[in-house]
């Protein structure tokens, strides 16, 4: 009777052991993990940050791994941020991170990176530069500007996704700009402030499902409008492919001086809103039939310096002023 009292204690004891192991080797109930990315949008062949955030467990004390295309795991206890470097556009990297809480099961968690972007263009749409000029038009502090967004997105199959396949919701000095946000909005408008110079502007565009593809921020700096002169001919008109100086020798009887404000609106240099006063010697002349041409005439063959000067006024414009000289060497 005894030894059959003691099998039976044996008997409780190991299922009380094995019901404890069992008990210490499963998951969480419950436990809640995510991974998010910095940045949350990132482009081809950019750093980018993998995080693993819980409320349902220390990560400090949990074995965490990563696995980046099946290839070699790396991590640590409390190991939870991991830096991958994305591909080419539209190339994914699937990460594949293990997390094991203490006393528990592993977590697995598989993210799939791929990368992709929206270029944003502007254009000053007042801005005036003269004929055959290379450079771009650059905005003042007034300009009015247009931003076109460019997305770089590949579908499943490898092709770009059309720009009328997304929402745009942009941003204006990190404020949301609803009445120019939508479904295929990838225009976007507006005006340079002269008390806030530098204009901030920003955009998301996702999907129909509300996934953000990707996102962009710009800061748009004015330039300051300038005069430039040229020499004008009888038979070329305005020779724009010489800019002339301080100074510009003259050697005829008759010569003709060109001034054209690069950056200025509204875009016509002759515009009723742009005033132009010149004089000669500290002497003012009268307005030129073409305001700004100025025609000089020698009466006779003194040789000597004169100096020219012009200022000039955008009357629309609170900053848009300018004035400069040249000096003539007479010979």
């Amino acid at each position: 009777m005894i030894r059959r009292a003691c099998t039976i204690f044996v008997l409780i004891v190991l299922c009380v052991v094995s019901f404890a192991n069992i008990t210490n080797a499963q998951a969480l109930g419950g436990a809640s993990v995510s991974v998010s990315l910095f940045p949350t949008s990132p482009g081809p062949n950019q750093q980018v940050t993998l995080t693993v955030n819980t409320y349902s467990f220390s990560l400090q004390t949990a074995e965490i791994d990563w696995t980046v295309d099946g290839g070699k795991t790396v991590g640590g206890i409390g190991y939870n941020k991991y830096t991958i470097t994305t591909k080419k556009l539209g190339s994914p990297t699937v990460v594949t991170v293990t997390i094991t809480p203490v006393g528990s099961l592993p977590i697995v968690q598989t993210i799939t990176v791929v990368p992709s972007s929206v270029d944003i263009l502007w254009q000053a749409t007042d801005s005036v530069v003269p004929p055959f000029y290379r450079g771009k038009a650059l905005v003042t502090s007034e300009s009015k500007v247009k931003f076109v967004a460019i997305p770089q997105v590949l579908d499943g199959a490898g092709s770009l996704i059309p720009t009328s396949g997304f929402l745009y919701e942009w941003r204006d000095e990190y404020n949301p700009d609803d009445a120019h946000s939508g479904f295929g909005k990838n225009v976007f408008s507006t005006a340079m402030d002269y008390v806030n110079p530098t204009r901030h502007i920003g955009l998301d565009i996702s999907g129909r499902d509300g996934t953000v593809a990707a996102s962009n921020d710009i800061a748009l700096d004015p330039s300051d409008p300038k005069l430039v002169w040229y020499a004008g001919s009888p038979l070329y008109g305005t020779l724009y492919n010489h800019a002339l100086t301080d100074d510009y020798t003259v050697k005829d009887s008759d010569v003709s001086l060109v001034v054209f404000p690069y950056f200025f609106s509204p875009g016509n240099p002759t515009s009723s809103q742009i005033s132009y006063t010149w004089s000669l010697n500290g002497n003012t002349l009268n307005s030129p039939a073409n305001p700004n041409t100025l025609f000089l005439h020698r009466s006779n063959s003194d040789k000597g310096d004169a100096l020219v000067n012009v200022s000039m006024l955008n009357t629309t414009k609170l900053f848009q002023e300018l004035q400069s000289s040249l000096t003539l060497h007479l010979q």
